[in-house]
């Protein structure tokens, strides 16, 4: 069928028509896009619609919430998107105590900083002040009463970290088998290590090494009445 050049010139006119119609919407879809754009980035950046206004803390117990806050520095009045998350987990995680630190923003008011504490091995009585210890080696707490029952280490020296990690590793395998019955342990060095019992009996740990091993030893070697328990060589176990 043939198309008379009226009806040509009516089909190119709705063609037209209809790109018009295209292009504004066109237009008009992307000017919408940039004013929600401009004003998300307004709220969120430069507004206090989203502006930190309070600091939660969590996981605290060695710790105080205040000494947290006062760490992070966070700078309230701020908003959320421009804090600076990493800078702040730094501050935190810089406080002796503080293991392991997560924050958050939490919208729309709120900066959360989780805190995992650092959890006492033994307390090291260096003859004027108490220093928590942890599995580590790290000392965090000090001058503060430690949790009953907590394992008193004496150590000569200025121990290292090492040595330090060393007698945690010491007191965590050596509680299970003897309990409260640990007096103290003393560490002149890394391999002159000694579990002091309450009734006056010594265990000879020697180093840290095979502390797992040292510990089945030494729960058959204490069916025999000695004083002294000589596990330093966990193959070859001696009593006297």
């Amino acid at each position: 069928m043939s198309t008379t050049p009226g009806e040509f010139a009516q089909a190119l006119q709705k063609q037209r028509r209809k790109r018009r119609l295209f292009r504004w919407v066109l237009i008009g879809g992307l000017a919408l896009l940039v004013i929600l754009g401009g004003t998300a980035t307004w709220l969120l950046g430069f507004s206090s619609t989203f502006a930190a206004t309070e600091v939660t803390v969590s996981g605290t117990s060695v710790l105080t919430q205040q000494q947290v806050v006062d760490a992070a520095q966070v700078e309230l009045g701020r908003p959320l998107i421009w804090q600076d998350l990493t800078a702040i987990d730094e501050r935190v995680s810089a406080l002796p105590p503080a293991q392991e630190v997560t924050v958050n923003r939490r919208f729309p008011h709120s900066i959360d900083i989780a805190v995992t504490e650092r959890q006492i091995a033994y307390v090291w009585n260096d003859g004027t002040t108490l220093k928590w210890v942890d599995a580590a080696g790290v000392v965090f707490q000090q001058g503060v009463e430690p949790p009953a029952g907590t394992v008193v280490a004496q150590i000569e020296g200025q121990p290292d970290q090492r040595l330090l990690r060393d007698v945690a590793t010491v007191v965590a395998s050596a509680r299970p088998v003897l309990a409260d019955r640990i007096g103290m342990v003393h560490a002149a060095a890394v391999d002159q290590i000694e579990v002091r019992l309450g009734d006056g009996d010594i265990v000879v740990w020697g180093s840290a090494d095979q502390s797992e091993m040292k510990a089945q030893v030494l729960g058959v070697l204490l069916q025999v009445d000695a004083t002294v328990y000589d596990v330093s060589a966990p193959g070859a176990p001696t009593t006297r």
